[in-house]
């Protein structure tokens, strides 16, 4: 085993900084640490932490973790004691089914195929940045009418069932926010917070930045929904490396949990997969590696960890425009002496397909694949002409099949034909349509040349956005507005009913008004 390469890693995380903002640019930016066992072995640092104030961002200022709360949150879920086999109806009477019979652990390894709820509401009408609480998400929750896939058969990412773990937890007297800002907090080094909405002073706490263009203005972040144990810490860049350099000694408040987190669970067919309990699983170089990104509006990190090495790599950043996952492997294979993956720009045909039937899409642009509005990059696999994603949260292994394109996306068999250049919708998509159980209405209308246009939202909120035509019984509607623009699949599936459908909501239907 050789010994990491430390001056090599540190020079790719200032190369990776200095990408943020350059030396006297008022810019938002971040910082990397490098660190082992022990503690902290190199750090580089770039921009500001607050444009308002020139406060720069250092590995010591308070920052929104975003998703790598989540292992924090198993971590505690398994020092409590939950039950990870119990069905969630179990620990919270009342939930409806069939969300009610998902297992806690498939709930927790993105393979319970619970709605994401901030897609689904998304997929209402409702922006991301409106605030809601959490009575309102609990009741929106119990009006989702089923599960994207049945539990065990694909991993999809989903913030859902997070929320009702902690929910179970809670009602036993076990609260995780205060096990954060006690018993977590009473080692050394640490300092984490667990703010329940995103206006709830943080004291020194970063802002995070969007930008609609490399040459437009900087814009602070926002986000309404009630935080919960999907993403909601916050602390500072050396308070994490704390916790995961205890994580990987095997002491500290969580105690001997690293492997227990990192244990693939398997789909129902006994296939693993590639994520644990609120943490991923990849190899670079034949590296194996552990780790988690996260993202809220204008915060992007990642943390990536070589358990066998006792070492790791960790990137925050309040820039929305930061590929984390990314720059956080240029500087471990830096550390490791690994070559990165090879981008697969040309191995499969460009444009936009579609299944024969159901409601799924992708589109292939410059070596990178959406799908149902999820983005991944695509890179060479280990078979001749598959392009294969990074990401465990989201797993890609496709290739090209003719004109069209086949492989599995999240573990799932798909085979997709292109959208043909004349596609026009049916004259049965135009309407008015209501979710009756999300209070929700759309509106369509189809013009003579089967072109066709959307309205829905309220008020103000209330916009005409145009439709793209996939087939006469499905297209493509644009949902929600930066920095998280994404666009949904209206399928017309029965002639009076119309589901809309994004890559962590696939249930909810509207009926012909």
């Amino acid at each position: 085993m050789t010994d990491p390469n430390w001056n090599a890693a540190e020079a790719a995380a200032a190369a990776v900084v200095a990408e943020w903002a350059p030396p006297g640019a008022a810019a938002p930016g971040g910082t990397v640490l490098l660190f082992d066992r022990d503690g902290i072995r190199g750090e580089a640092s770039a921009g500001l932490a607050s444009l308002v104030h020139g406060i720069p961002f250092t590995a010591a200022t308070p920052t929104r973790f975003a998703s790598l709360t989540k292992h924090v949150f198993c971590a505690f879920a398994l020092r409590s004691g939950l039950n990870l086999d119990a069905p969630l109806g179990r620990l919270l009477p009342g939930l409806p089914e069939p969300i009610a019979g998902v297992p806690v652990f498939r709930a927790l390894s993105m393979t319970g195929g619970i709605p994401d709820l901030m897609q689904s509401y998304v997929l209402c009408g409702v922006p991301s940045t409106a605030a809601l609480d959490a009575p309102a998400l609990d009741a929106f929750t119990n009006a989702l009418p089923g599960l994207d896939t049945a539990p065990g058969s694909e991993v999809s990412y989903s913030n859902t069932g997070y929320r009702l773990a902690e929910q179970a937890l809670a009602r036993r007297g076990t609260g995780f926010g205060a096990w954060v800002e006690g018993a977590l907090n009473a080692g050394p080094g640490t300092g984490f917070r667990f703010p329940a909405a995103w206006d709830q002073p943080v004291p020194g706490l970063a802002d995070g930045y969007w930008r609609s263009g490399p040459d437009a203005a900087w814009r602070i972040g926002a986000y309404g929904m009630a935080l919960s144990a999907s993403g909601a810490l916050c602390g500072s860049a050396r308070d994490l490396a704390t916790w995961l350099g205890a994580l990987l000694r095997g002491d500290g408040p969580a105690g001997d949990v690293l492997g227990r987190l990192a244990t693939p669970v398997t789909l129902g067919d006994g296939r693993p997969v590639g994520y644990g309990l609120g943490l991923a699983l990849s190899s670079l170089g034949g590296h194996p590696l552990i780790g988690h990104g996260g993202h809220l509006p204008g915060f992007k990190n990642h943390f990536l960890l070589d358990a066998a090495r006792g070492i790791g790599v960790l990137l925050l950043s309040n820039r929305e425009e930061t590929e984390p996952y990314t720059a956080a492997l240029r500087v471990m294979a830096a550390l490791l002496g690994a070559a990165l993956p090879e981008p697969a720009p040309h191995l499969l045909p460009e444009g936009l397909f579609v299944e024969a039937e159901g409601p799924a899409w992708i589109e292939h642009r410059g070596g990178a694949l959406t799908f149902l509005g999820a983005r991944e990059a695509l890179y060479v696999g280990d078979a001749p002409g598959e392009a294969v994603s990074l990401s465990p949260y989201l797993p890609i292994r496709l290739r090209r099949d003719g004109e069209g394109i086949t492989g599995e996306i999240g573990h799932a068999p798909r085979r997709f034909r292109p959208v043909q250049l004349d596609a026009v919708l049916s004259q049965d998509f135009a309407g008015t349509w209501r979710a009756d159980a999300q209070h929700a209405e759309l509106v369509l209308e189809v013009a003579g040349d089967g072109s066709g246009q959307a309205s829905h939202g309220v008020g103000p909120l209330h916009r005409h956005v145009a439709l793209t035509p996939l087939d006469a019984t499905r297209a493509l509607m644009p949902v929600s507005g930066p920095p998280w623009p994404g666009r949904a699949c209206l399928w017309l599936c029965a002639p009076d009913t119309l589901r809309l459908v994004t890559n962590r909501s696939r249930v909810l239907d509207f009926h012909r008004a």
